[in-house]
Protein backbone atom coordinates (compact mmCIF):
# COMPACT_ATOMS: atom_id res chain seq x y z
CA UNK A 1 0.00 0.00 0.00
CA UNK A 2 1.31 3.65 -0.29
CA UNK A 3 2.77 5.37 2.39
CA UNK A 4 0.11 7.76 2.34
CA UNK A 5 -2.84 6.13 2.15
CA UNK A 6 -4.83 4.30 -0.73
CA UNK A 7 -7.02 6.84 -3.29
CA UNK A 8 -10.02 4.91 -4.50
CA UNK A 9 -12.64 6.08 -6.86
CA UNK A 10 -15.98 4.73 -6.78
CA UNK A 11 -18.15 5.38 -9.66
CA UNK A 12 -21.97 4.59 -8.78
CA UNK A 13 -24.92 6.93 -10.04
CA UNK A 14 -26.87 6.06 -6.81
CA UNK A 15 -25.75 8.83 -4.81
CA UNK A 16 -26.82 7.70 -1.91
CA UNK A 17 -25.41 4.06 -1.73
CA UNK A 18 -21.90 5.61 -2.93
CA UNK A 19 -21.84 8.36 0.00
CA UNK A 20 -22.82 5.01 2.15
CA UNK A 21 -19.64 3.16 0.83
CA UNK A 22 -17.53 6.70 0.93
CA UNK A 23 -18.86 6.46 4.80
CA UNK A 24 -17.50 2.86 5.75
CA UNK A 25 -14.41 3.14 3.74
CA UNK A 26 -13.03 6.05 4.63
CA UNK A 27 -10.05 5.61 6.92
CA UNK A 28 -7.48 8.61 7.51
CA UNK A 29 -4.06 7.71 6.76
CA UNK A 30 -4.85 4.56 5.19
CA UNK A 31 -8.00 4.96 2.32
CA UNK A 32 -9.18 8.37 1.02
CA UNK A 33 -12.27 7.92 -0.76
CA UNK A 34 -13.84 9.75 -4.03
CA UNK A 35 -17.12 9.41 -5.36
CA UNK A 36 -18.45 10.36 -8.68
CA UNK A 37 -21.55 9.28 -10.20
CA UNK A 38 -20.66 8.62 -13.78
CA UNK A 39 -18.35 6.85 -15.93
CA UNK A 40 -17.55 10.06 -17.91
CA UNK A 41 -17.23 11.56 -14.93
CA UNK A 42 -14.92 8.92 -13.61
CA UNK A 43 -12.42 9.40 -17.40
CA UNK A 44 -12.24 13.10 -16.25
CA UNK A 45 -11.12 12.65 -13.09
CA UNK A 46 -8.42 9.92 -13.71
CA UNK A 47 -7.38 12.62 -16.31
CA UNK A 48 -5.54 14.69 -14.02
CA UNK A 49 -6.08 12.76 -10.61
CA UNK A 50 -3.73 9.82 -8.73
CA UNK A 51 -5.63 6.90 -7.49
CA UNK A 52 -4.32 3.75 -6.84
CA UNK A 53 -8.19 1.61 -7.56
CA UNK A 54 -11.60 2.29 -8.91
CA UNK A 55 -14.35 0.24 -8.00
CA UNK A 56 -17.33 1.34 -10.45
CA UNK A 57 -20.93 0.02 -10.58
CA UNK A 58 -21.59 -2.34 -13.49
CA UNK A 59 -25.09 -1.02 -14.84
CA UNK A 60 -25.16 3.04 -15.10
CA UNK A 61 -27.14 5.68 -18.33
CA UNK A 62 -24.62 6.33 -20.63
CA UNK A 63 -21.39 4.33 -20.51
CA UNK A 64 -21.75 1.16 -18.11
CA UNK A 65 -19.03 -0.02 -16.04
CA UNK A 66 -17.32 -2.44 -18.74
CA UNK A 67 -17.24 -0.28 -21.29
CA UNK A 68 -15.46 2.14 -18.76
CA UNK A 69 -12.66 -0.98 -17.87
CA UNK A 70 -12.06 -1.02 -21.70
CA UNK A 71 -11.33 3.37 -21.85
CA UNK A 72 -9.07 2.81 -18.83
CA UNK A 73 -7.22 -0.32 -20.15
CA UNK A 74 -6.44 1.95 -23.22
CA UNK A 75 -4.13 3.92 -21.13
CA UNK A 76 -3.41 1.76 -18.36
CA UNK A 77 -3.00 -2.01 -18.26
CA UNK A 78 -2.31 -2.22 -14.51
CA UNK A 79 -4.51 0.23 -12.77
CA UNK A 80 -7.17 -2.29 -10.01
CA UNK A 81 -10.61 -1.47 -11.51
CA UNK A 82 -12.96 -3.57 -9.50
CA UNK A 83 -16.67 -4.12 -11.03
CA UNK A 84 -19.51 -4.43 -8.30
CA UNK A 85 -23.31 -5.15 -8.97
CA UNK A 86 -26.52 -6.20 -7.43
CA UNK A 87 -28.04 -7.95 -10.80
CA UNK A 88 -24.60 -9.72 -12.27
CA UNK A 89 -24.67 -12.72 -14.13
CA UNK A 90 -21.99 -15.23 -14.73
CA UNK A 91 -21.94 -14.21 -18.10
CA UNK A 92 -21.53 -10.65 -17.48
CA UNK A 93 -18.97 -11.20 -14.84
CA UNK A 94 -16.83 -13.27 -17.87
CA UNK A 95 -17.43 -10.07 -20.32
CA UNK A 96 -15.98 -7.68 -16.89
CA UNK A 97 -13.16 -9.61 -16.93
CA UNK A 98 -12.62 -9.98 -20.10
CA UNK A 99 -12.61 -6.10 -20.36
CA UNK A 100 -9.76 -5.76 -18.01
CA UNK A 101 -11.22 -6.26 -14.71
CA UNK A 102 -9.64 -7.11 -11.76
CA UNK A 103 -12.58 -8.61 -9.93
CA UNK A 104 -16.34 -8.96 -10.37
CA UNK A 105 -17.95 -8.14 -6.82
CA UNK A 106 -21.99 -8.45 -5.78
CA UNK A 107 -23.48 -6.01 -3.79
CA UNK A 108 -23.97 -5.49 -1.45
CA UNK A 109 -20.76 -5.55 -0.72
CA UNK A 110 -18.30 -7.15 2.35
CA UNK A 111 -16.81 -4.17 3.35
CA UNK A 112 -13.42 -5.92 5.01
CA UNK A 113 -13.41 -8.36 1.81
CA UNK A 114 -13.30 -5.50 -0.34
CA UNK A 115 -10.56 -3.54 1.12
CA UNK A 116 -8.54 -7.07 1.38
CA UNK A 117 -8.84 -7.46 -2.49
CA UNK A 118 -7.92 -3.43 -3.24
CA UNK A 119 -5.03 -3.72 -1.17
CA UNK A 120 -4.12 -7.15 -2.96
CA UNK A 121 -4.38 -5.62 -6.23
CA UNK A 122 -2.44 -2.51 -5.34
CA UNK A 123 0.63 -4.39 -4.08
CA UNK A 124 0.21 -7.10 -7.01
CA UNK A 125 -0.03 -3.59 -9.46
CA UNK A 126 4.04 -3.47 -9.80
CA UNK A 127 4.11 -6.65 -10.94
CA UNK A 128 1.57 -5.97 -13.83
CA UNK A 129 3.37 -3.10 -14.51
CA UNK A 130 6.80 -4.82 -15.11
CA UNK A 131 4.70 -7.81 -17.10
CA UNK A 132 3.11 -4.95 -19.40
CA UNK A 133 6.73 -3.88 -20.38
CA UNK A 134 8.16 -6.71 -20.95
CA UNK A 135 4.87 -7.83 -22.89
CA UNK A 136 5.74 -3.98 -25.32
CA UNK A 137 9.51 -5.05 -25.51
CA UNK A 138 8.45 -8.08 -26.99
CA UNK A 139 5.77 -7.23 -29.13
CA UNK A 140 7.64 -6.69 -32.38
CA UNK A 141 8.51 -10.57 -32.18
CA UNK A 142 4.61 -11.13 -31.49
CA UNK A 143 4.52 -12.83 -34.99
CA UNK A 144 6.71 -15.72 -33.90
CA UNK A 145 4.18 -16.81 -31.47
CA UNK A 146 2.18 -18.50 -34.57
CA UNK A 147 4.07 -18.57 -38.22
CA UNK A 148 2.40 -17.18 -41.40
CA UNK A 149 0.40 -14.25 -42.81
CA UNK A 150 -3.42 -14.76 -41.88
CA UNK A 151 -6.37 -12.68 -40.43
CA UNK A 152 -7.04 -15.87 -37.66
CA UNK A 153 -3.67 -16.09 -36.65
CA UNK A 154 -3.15 -12.39 -35.95
CA UNK A 155 -5.99 -12.32 -34.36
CA UNK A 156 -5.32 -15.14 -32.04
CA UNK A 157 -1.81 -13.28 -31.44
CA UNK A 158 -3.28 -10.33 -30.61
CA UNK A 159 -5.07 -12.65 -27.66
CA UNK A 160 -1.85 -14.08 -26.50
CA UNK A 161 -0.55 -10.31 -25.91
CA UNK A 162 -3.50 -9.43 -24.31
CA UNK A 163 -3.61 -12.17 -21.96
CA UNK A 164 0.04 -11.97 -20.35
CA UNK A 165 -0.82 -8.90 -18.81
CA UNK A 166 -3.41 -10.97 -16.95
CA UNK A 167 -1.56 -13.04 -14.70
CA UNK A 168 -4.66 -14.80 -12.97
CA UNK A 169 -7.03 -14.92 -15.76
CA UNK A 170 -8.28 -18.34 -16.80
CA UNK A 171 -8.31 -19.27 -20.44
CA UNK A 172 -9.87 -21.99 -22.32
CA UNK A 173 -8.21 -23.33 -25.79
CA UNK A 174 -10.70 -25.10 -27.87
CA UNK A 175 -9.65 -26.39 -31.66
CA UNK A 176 -8.89 -29.68 -33.26
CA UNK A 177 -5.98 -32.11 -32.16
CA UNK A 178 -2.94 -30.94 -33.80
CA UNK A 179 -3.72 -27.38 -34.46
CA UNK A 180 -1.06 -26.20 -31.60
CA UNK A 181 -2.99 -25.21 -28.37
CA UNK A 182 -0.16 -26.25 -25.98
CA UNK A 183 2.04 -23.97 -28.31
CA UNK A 184 -0.17 -20.94 -28.23
CA UNK A 185 -0.27 -21.82 -24.04
CA UNK A 186 3.26 -21.50 -24.03
CA UNK A 187 3.43 -18.20 -26.09
CA UNK A 188 1.31 -17.05 -23.33
CA UNK A 189 3.24 -17.88 -20.62
CA UNK A 190 6.80 -17.17 -22.53
CA UNK A 191 5.34 -13.27 -22.97
CA UNK A 192 4.10 -13.01 -19.50
CA UNK A 193 7.30 -12.81 -18.27
CA UNK A 194 6.37 -14.21 -14.84
CA UNK A 195 8.89 -15.85 -12.41
CA UNK A 196 7.19 -19.79 -12.37
CA UNK A 197 7.36 -22.55 -14.48
CA UNK A 198 4.88 -23.55 -17.55
CA UNK A 199 3.74 -27.07 -16.62
CA UNK A 200 1.51 -28.81 -18.98
CA UNK A 201 -1.13 -31.48 -17.47
CA UNK A 202 -2.31 -34.17 -20.04
CA UNK A 203 -5.95 -35.07 -18.08
CA UNK A 204 -6.81 -38.44 -20.49
CA UNK A 205 -2.79 -40.17 -19.98
CA UNK A 206 -3.46 -40.74 -16.13
CA UNK A 207 -6.57 -42.65 -14.10
CA UNK A 208 -8.48 -40.29 -12.11
CA UNK A 209 -7.04 -41.54 -8.56
CA UNK A 210 -3.34 -41.30 -9.73
CA UNK A 211 -4.01 -37.64 -11.95
CA UNK A 212 -5.95 -36.47 -8.43
CA UNK A 213 -2.66 -36.91 -7.06
CA UNK A 214 -0.65 -35.67 -9.52
CA UNK A 215 -2.14 -32.25 -9.66
CA UNK A 216 -2.83 -31.53 -5.50
CA UNK A 217 0.19 -34.05 -4.69
CA UNK A 218 0.00 -36.42 -1.40
CA UNK A 219 1.11 -35.80 2.17
CA UNK A 220 3.48 -38.89 3.50
CA UNK A 221 0.97 -41.60 4.13
CA UNK A 222 -1.67 -40.62 2.26
CA UNK A 223 -2.32 -43.98 0.31
CA UNK A 224 -0.09 -47.31 0.49
CA UNK A 225 2.43 -46.44 -1.21
CA UNK A 226 2.56 -43.00 -0.65
CA UNK A 227 6.01 -42.85 1.43
CA UNK A 228 6.84 -39.63 1.39
CA UNK A 229 5.60 -36.17 0.86
CA UNK A 230 4.77 -35.37 -3.06
CA UNK A 231 3.91 -31.60 -4.22
CA UNK A 232 1.01 -31.62 -6.98
CA UNK A 233 2.01 -30.40 -10.73
CA UNK A 234 -0.59 -27.29 -9.55
CA UNK A 235 1.64 -26.58 -6.56
CA UNK A 236 4.94 -26.71 -9.08
CA UNK A 237 2.99 -23.94 -10.98
CA UNK A 238 3.38 -21.72 -8.68
CA UNK A 239 3.55 -17.83 -10.42
CA UNK A 240 3.36 -19.46 -13.74
CA UNK A 241 1.16 -21.18 -15.69
CA UNK A 242 -0.61 -24.66 -15.54
CA UNK A 243 -1.55 -26.01 -18.66
CA UNK A 244 -5.11 -28.43 -18.62
CA UNK A 245 -4.65 -30.16 -21.91
CA UNK A 246 -7.80 -32.66 -22.38
CA UNK A 247 -9.62 -30.87 -20.15
CA UNK A 248 -12.55 -32.83 -21.34
CA UNK A 249 -11.90 -36.20 -20.21
CA UNK A 250 -11.70 -35.58 -16.25
CA UNK A 251 -13.79 -37.16 -14.23
CA UNK A 252 -16.48 -35.46 -12.58
CA UNK A 253 -15.33 -35.77 -9.35
CA UNK A 254 -12.19 -34.46 -9.93
CA UNK A 255 -13.55 -31.37 -11.71
CA UNK A 256 -15.44 -30.60 -8.26
CA UNK A 257 -12.27 -30.34 -6.89
CA UNK A 258 -10.51 -27.97 -9.93
CA UNK A 259 -13.39 -25.98 -9.44
CA UNK A 260 -13.22 -25.37 -5.73
CA UNK A 261 -9.15 -24.54 -6.40
CA UNK A 262 -10.32 -22.35 -8.93
CA UNK A 263 -12.78 -20.22 -6.94
CA UNK A 264 -10.44 -20.17 -3.72
CA UNK A 265 -6.86 -20.87 -5.02
CA UNK A 266 -6.15 -23.41 -2.13
CA UNK A 267 -5.71 -26.59 -2.48
CA UNK A 268 -5.12 -29.36 -0.51
CA UNK A 269 -2.92 -32.26 -0.87
CA UNK A 270 -4.21 -35.96 -0.81
CA UNK A 271 -4.37 -36.86 2.78
CA UNK A 272 -3.69 -32.88 3.97
CA UNK A 273 -6.20 -31.01 6.00
CA UNK A 274 -4.29 -27.46 5.12
CA UNK A 275 -5.38 -25.49 2.94
CA UNK A 276 -1.93 -24.00 0.49
CA UNK A 277 -2.78 -20.74 -1.16
CA UNK A 278 -1.51 -20.92 -5.00
CA UNK A 279 -1.16 -18.53 -7.64
CA UNK A 280 -0.79 -19.63 -10.79
CA UNK A 281 -2.31 -19.18 -14.21
CA UNK A 282 -4.49 -22.11 -15.66
CA UNK A 283 -5.23 -22.30 -19.30
CA UNK A 284 -7.47 -25.51 -20.35
CA UNK A 285 -7.40 -27.09 -23.63
CA UNK A 286 -9.82 -29.34 -25.58
CA UNK A 287 -10.43 -30.84 -28.98
CA UNK A 288 -13.95 -31.42 -27.55
CA UNK A 289 -17.36 -29.48 -27.46
CA UNK A 290 -17.67 -29.11 -24.06
CA UNK A 291 -20.95 -27.60 -24.14
CA UNK A 292 -22.16 -30.78 -25.81
CA UNK A 293 -20.69 -32.52 -22.95
CA UNK A 294 -22.30 -30.36 -20.43
CA UNK A 295 -25.94 -31.25 -21.73
CA UNK A 296 -24.88 -34.74 -21.62
CA UNK A 297 -23.98 -34.55 -18.23
CA UNK A 298 -20.40 -35.34 -18.17
CA UNK A 299 -18.82 -31.87 -17.52
CA UNK A 300 -19.87 -29.36 -15.15
CA UNK A 301 -21.22 -26.24 -16.11
CA UNK A 302 -20.09 -24.09 -13.67
CA UNK A 303 -16.54 -25.73 -14.20
CA UNK A 304 -17.14 -24.36 -17.90
CA UNK A 305 -17.88 -20.85 -16.83
CA UNK A 306 -15.14 -20.47 -14.46
CA UNK A 307 -12.41 -21.65 -17.21
CA UNK A 308 -14.26 -19.86 -19.76
CA UNK A 309 -13.10 -16.65 -19.07
CA UNK A 310 -10.87 -15.86 -21.97
CA UNK A 311 -11.53 -18.35 -24.97
CA UNK A 312 -10.16 -18.35 -28.23
CA UNK A 313 -10.48 -21.26 -31.09
CA UNK A 314 -7.47 -22.52 -32.96
CA UNK A 315 -7.94 -22.69 -36.42
CA UNK A 316 -7.40 -25.92 -38.65
CA UNK A 317 -4.67 -25.64 -41.09
CA UNK A 318 -6.99 -26.39 -44.01
CA UNK A 319 -8.43 -22.48 -43.23
CA UNK A 320 -4.81 -21.01 -43.51
CA UNK A 321 -3.25 -23.07 -46.56
CA UNK A 322 -1.47 -19.37 -47.12
CA UNK A 323 0.68 -20.43 -43.93
CA UNK A 324 1.64 -23.93 -44.84
CA UNK A 325 5.49 -22.89 -46.88
CA UNK A 326 6.35 -21.16 -44.38
CA UNK A 327 5.28 -23.38 -41.28
CA UNK A 328 7.13 -26.79 -44.03
CA UNK A 329 10.21 -24.81 -43.92
CA UNK A 330 10.16 -24.48 -40.16
CA UNK A 331 9.80 -27.67 -39.12
CA UNK A 332 12.56 -28.71 -41.85
CA UNK A 333 15.36 -26.38 -40.24
CA UNK A 334 13.93 -27.83 -36.42
CA UNK A 335 14.14 -31.38 -37.23
CA UNK A 336 17.36 -31.08 -39.75
CA UNK A 337 18.67 -29.70 -36.17
CA UNK A 338 17.72 -32.45 -34.35
CA UNK A 339 19.14 -34.77 -36.93
CA UNK A 340 22.15 -32.90 -36.94
CA UNK A 341 21.96 -32.29 -40.81
CA UNK A 342 22.31 -29.08 -42.38
CA UNK A 343 19.04 -26.80 -43.41
CA UNK A 344 17.68 -28.38 -46.28
CA UNK A 345 16.41 -26.44 -49.41
CA UNK A 346 12.82 -27.36 -49.66
CA UNK A 347 11.82 -28.25 -53.48
CA UNK A 348 9.44 -25.59 -54.95
CA UNK A 349 6.74 -28.20 -56.02
CA UNK A 350 6.29 -29.44 -52.75
CA UNK A 351 4.30 -26.13 -51.80
CA UNK A 352 1.77 -26.40 -54.55
CA UNK A 353 0.67 -30.04 -53.16
CA UNK A 354 1.16 -29.61 -49.56
CA UNK A 355 -1.39 -26.87 -49.80
CA UNK A 356 -4.31 -28.75 -51.84
CA UNK A 357 -4.07 -31.30 -48.62
CA UNK A 358 -6.62 -31.06 -45.92
CA UNK A 359 -4.39 -31.89 -43.21
CA UNK A 360 -7.20 -33.54 -40.89
CA UNK A 361 -4.25 -34.29 -38.49
CA UNK A 362 -3.12 -30.00 -38.77
CA UNK A 363 0.16 -28.48 -37.91
CA UNK A 364 1.02 -32.06 -35.92
CA UNK A 365 0.42 -34.28 -39.30
CA UNK A 366 2.23 -31.32 -41.22
CA UNK A 367 5.46 -31.76 -39.54
CA UNK A 368 5.15 -35.68 -39.54
CA UNK A 369 4.89 -35.42 -43.24
CA UNK A 370 8.58 -32.95 -42.96
CA UNK A 371 10.41 -35.29 -40.23
CA UNK A 372 9.25 -38.56 -42.82
CA UNK A 373 10.55 -36.32 -46.17
CA UNK A 374 14.15 -35.37 -44.19
CA UNK A 375 14.72 -39.20 -42.76
CA UNK A 376 14.30 -40.65 -45.73
CA UNK A 377 15.53 -37.56 -48.00
CA UNK A 378 18.56 -38.01 -50.75
CA UNK A 379 20.43 -35.71 -52.30
CA UNK A 380 19.19 -32.34 -53.89
CA UNK A 381 16.07 -29.88 -52.62
CA UNK A 382 13.83 -31.95 -49.87
CA UNK A 383 10.55 -32.86 -51.24
CA UNK A 384 7.66 -32.82 -48.90
CA UNK A 385 4.63 -35.12 -49.65
CA UNK A 386 1.31 -35.07 -47.96
CA UNK A 387 0.20 -38.65 -46.34
CA UNK A 388 -1.13 -39.46 -49.81
CA UNK A 389 1.08 -38.99 -51.93
CA UNK A 390 3.49 -41.15 -49.49
CA UNK A 391 5.65 -43.94 -51.14
CA UNK A 392 4.56 -46.53 -48.58
CA UNK A 393 1.02 -45.98 -48.90
CA UNK A 394 0.81 -46.78 -52.17
CA UNK A 395 -0.21 -49.89 -54.11
CA UNK A 396 2.77 -52.15 -54.24
CA UNK A 397 4.66 -50.43 -52.73
CA UNK A 398 5.93 -52.30 -49.20
CA UNK A 399 3.70 -50.80 -46.33
CA UNK A 400 4.28 -51.28 -42.38
CA UNK A 401 2.65 -54.74 -42.40
CA UNK A 402 5.01 -55.92 -45.20
CA UNK A 403 8.34 -54.46 -43.79
CA UNK A 404 10.50 -57.20 -42.35
CA UNK A 405 12.54 -56.76 -38.88
CA UNK A 406 10.37 -54.34 -37.47
CA UNK A 407 9.09 -55.13 -33.62
CA UNK A 408 5.39 -55.32 -33.03
CA UNK A 409 5.97 -52.15 -31.14
CA UNK A 410 7.02 -49.84 -34.04
CA UNK A 411 4.21 -51.67 -36.25
CA UNK A 412 1.87 -50.45 -33.70
CA UNK A 413 3.84 -47.36 -33.47
CA UNK A 414 3.30 -46.38 -37.16
CA UNK A 415 -0.14 -48.04 -37.60
CA UNK A 416 -1.62 -45.49 -34.74
CA UNK A 417 0.56 -42.68 -36.12
CA UNK A 418 -1.06 -43.11 -39.24
CA UNK A 419 -4.68 -43.60 -38.45
CA UNK A 420 -4.28 -41.09 -35.60
CA UNK A 421 -2.74 -37.97 -38.39
CA UNK A 422 -5.26 -38.69 -41.31
CA UNK A 423 -8.24 -39.02 -38.76
CA UNK A 424 -9.80 -35.70 -36.76
CA UNK A 425 -12.73 -37.12 -35.45
CA UNK A 426 -13.63 -37.56 -31.79
CA UNK A 427 -11.15 -40.07 -30.08
CA UNK A 428 -13.40 -42.35 -28.49
CA UNK A 429 -14.79 -43.02 -31.95
CA UNK A 430 -11.13 -43.96 -33.01
CA UNK A 431 -10.97 -45.64 -30.48
CA UNK A 432 -14.11 -47.97 -31.16
CA UNK A 433 -13.11 -48.46 -34.93
CA UNK A 434 -10.15 -50.03 -33.84
CA UNK A 435 -11.34 -51.82 -30.63
CA UNK A 436 -9.84 -50.71 -27.85
CA UNK A 437 -11.24 -48.53 -24.82
CA UNK A 438 -10.06 -44.40 -25.21
CA UNK A 439 -8.48 -44.60 -21.85
CA UNK A 440 -6.47 -47.50 -23.51
CA UNK A 441 -5.71 -45.18 -27.18
CA UNK A 442 -4.53 -42.11 -24.91
CA UNK A 443 -2.15 -44.52 -23.18
CA UNK A 444 -0.84 -45.41 -26.77
CA UNK A 445 -0.60 -41.78 -27.50
CA UNK A 446 1.41 -41.11 -24.48
CA UNK A 447 3.46 -44.29 -25.01
CA UNK A 448 4.64 -43.30 -28.39
CA UNK A 449 4.36 -39.60 -28.53
CA UNK A 450 2.03 -39.63 -31.04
Amino acid sequence: MPQNGLNLLIVDDDVLYGRLLKANLDRPGRLRVEVVQSAEQALDYLAVNLVQAVLTDLTMPGMGGIELVRRIRETDRSLPVLIMTADGTIERAVEGIRAGANEFLPKPLNITALVALMERAVEERPLREEIAAKQEQRAVSGGNILLGTNPKLDAIRQFALQLATAPDARVLITGESGTGKSLLARAIHDLSGVSGRFVEVNCAALPPQLLESELFGHEKGAFTDAKNLKRGLIECAEAGTLLLDEIGTMSLELQAKLLLFLETREIRRVGGTQPIRIRTRVIAATNEDLRRRVREREFRQDLLYRLDVASVEMPPLREMPEVIPDLAKRFAREIAADLHRPAPQLAPESFEELSRYPWPGNVRELRNAVERALIFAGSGPLRVLPPKYDPETQPGAPGVALEYGLTLEEVERRYLGAVLSQNSRDLGEIAADLGISRKTLWEKRRRYAL
